[in-house]
């Protein structure tokens, strides 16, 4: 998850790299307004991806966990009761002796 976190960070700063590239040569042709709008504009939208990916994959992490501590805790007691269904029967099995 954080892995996948910092390469979409990296390409997000690759991106910004090259859009600032483009700017620099393109930087007579353009007013200054138009190229920092659009720069505000690509650092938002990316700003905005990124949060929504990191919240889908922090719930699904989350998901992930609840389901896997259900699933043990269902096997405990599974266990439990049958070591319990064992003690009563091999009791009764030893007062019928």
């Amino acid at each position: 998850m954080f892995t996948s976190n910092v390469k979409k960070s990296v390409q997000a700063s690759v991106l910004f790299g090259a859009l600032m590239a483009s700017v620099a040569v393109h930087a007579e042709a353009a007013p200054v307004s138009d190229v920092v709008g659009a720069i505000e504009q690509t650092l938002s939208t990316q700003a905005q991806e990124l949060l929504v990916n990191t919240k889908r994959e922090l719930v699904l992490s989350l998901q992930t966990q609840l389901a896997e501590s259900i699933y043990d805790f269902n096997s405990q007691l599974t266990l439990s009761a049958d070591n319990q269904g064992e003690s009563v029967t091999s009791g009764e099995y030893s007062a019928n002796k």
